[in-house]
């Protein structure tokens, strides 16, 4: 018998319905990579992934597993019903584990019969067959789990829009850790421009008080020596010198300051070496404060009962000293300071006790840093650089410096050194 031709006006209907299923994927497909790159974070990449994979494969539940080391986290699910979401199970326990491990998809058509299965697990859940296919071939970073909850075994369609998803996710998570990165990088260079314009700031406040001082007593000799011989008297050029020359300390202290730093921040302290007698440097700095105690109504103590020779950077030493008495002065103004030198085993110590308001535990971890100040540079000033600096000269010398205070009862800073410089030091 013949079969009859074919009508050429008769189509096959099956072929435009798989037409429009693959049609319908690509658009899917299409609209989950713009979402994707719409994703700055990994919960909202979790988001569009979970619901994606339901939807192109018809399954009844979706996870997204992150890999935790030797562990797979189930971080997300969309689901009929409760499925891990949470937990961790151990890499060879679990079938994302598998599926990392090898690299490469496992498609299960019946779970109970697969090895591979951890039963206990998967009991109490509605899944009976499965897909899982890796996040990322090298070195996968996580997976993609599909489920049914009535016997099913993926198609090679549904393996491939699920691969494909696997890997616009791949694309996204380093999306996601690329502009986390980038956000990072724009906080600390915004730290960095508004710790710069602070700094410029206090720098600016800071060189502006001794230049305006030193300015001041320039005009007023310029200004006596504009004047009759009879009101040429010597006190008031000794009083006019005297200012100008404390002035032009403060400018060259400052500067020297700014000047340590920078080069500490390319090249180790240079330590000049030499025998000294501790107490002998304290009581030339003690000496040298001797006014600016006065002023601030502050008595100088020494505690020192006797001398303490060791073998030490004698001007660093100095600073050292000069800013621990700055401080001590401009905290504890109108109280005594107490400065003692003392000599237990190992080494030498030296302690500056002033009795000025304290500081907080918050602010007092900070004084030690570069640029690290407590208060504000209205009441206090300062460039922040004078306990810095002190640490790196003792650090140095191998020795440490701390801090005890509390709010209240006053600030110690005391200094241990050893009496000889250590080799590695």
């Amino acid at each position: 018998m013949t079969r009859p031709a074919a009508d050429p006006r008769v189509s096959d209907a099956s072929a435009p319905l798989v037409v429009r299923e693959q049609l319908s994927a690509t658009e899917r497909l299409v609209e989950v990579a713009q979402s994707l790159s719409m994703a700055r974070d990994l919960d909202a990449v979790m988001e569009v992934v979970r619901h994606a994979a339901r939807e192109l494969t018809g399954a009844d539940g979706a996870t997204f597993v992150l890999r935790d080391g030797d562990l797979c986290f189930y971080a997300d699910e969309d689901a009929i019903s409760p499925l891990w979401k949470g937990h961790r199970f151990p890499m060879s326990a679990c079938i994302s584990g598998w599926t990392m491990h090898h690299r490469e998809p496992a498609i299960i058509e019946d779970i109970y019969a697969d090895p591979r299965i951890p039963q206990e697990a998967y009991r109490p859940t509605f899944v009976r067959s499965l897909a899982m296919v890796p996040i990322r071939t090298a070195a996968p970073v996580g997976a993609i789990g599909n489920y049914w909850a009535e016997r099913h075994r993926a198609t090679e369609g549904e393996v491939k829009l699920l691969r494909a998803l696997a890997d616009l996710t791949s694309v996204a998570m380093e999306n996601v850790q690329l502009f986390a990165e980038l956000q990072r990088k724009m906080h600390e260079v915004e730290a960095t421009v508004r710790a710069r314009d602070e700094f410029i700031s206090v720098a600016a406040h800071e060189l502006r008080t001794p230049i305006t001082a030193l300015l001041l007593q320039l005009q007023r000799l310029e200004k006596l020596t504009e004047t009759r011989e009879d009101d040429w008297r010597p006190e008031k050029l000794a009083a006019c010198a005297t200012r100008s020359t404390a002035a032009a300390r403060r400018l060259a202290t400052l500067v020297d300051g700014l000047l340590d730093a920078s080069r500490l921040a390319h090249e180790p302290m240079r330590l000049d070496l030499e025998e000294v007698d501790l107490v002998e440097v304290v009581r030339d700095v003690l000496a040298r404060f001797a006014t600016a105690a006065r002023r601030a109504g502050c008595e100088l103590r020494l505690h020192a009962p006797a001398p303490c020779p060791g073998r030490w950077d004698r001007l660093r030493l100095d600073q050292v000293l000069t800013n621990l008495l700055s401080n001590a002065l401009k905290y504890g103004a109108g109280k005594p300071v107490d400065v003692s030198v003392h000599v237990p085993a190992p080494g030498a110590q030296l302690e500056v006790r002033d009795r000025g308001p304290g500081i907080d535990p918050e602010s007092a971890g900070k004084l030690f840093e570069r640029f690290g100040r407590s208060g504000s540079v209205t009441h206090y000033g300062g460039l922040g650089l004078g306990l810095y600096l002190c640490r790196e000269v003792i650090e140095a010398h191998g020795g440490t410096i701390r801090l005890e205070t509390s709010p209240g009862e006053g600030c110690t800073l005391i200094v241990c050194l050893p009496l000889e410089v250590p080799q590695s030091a």
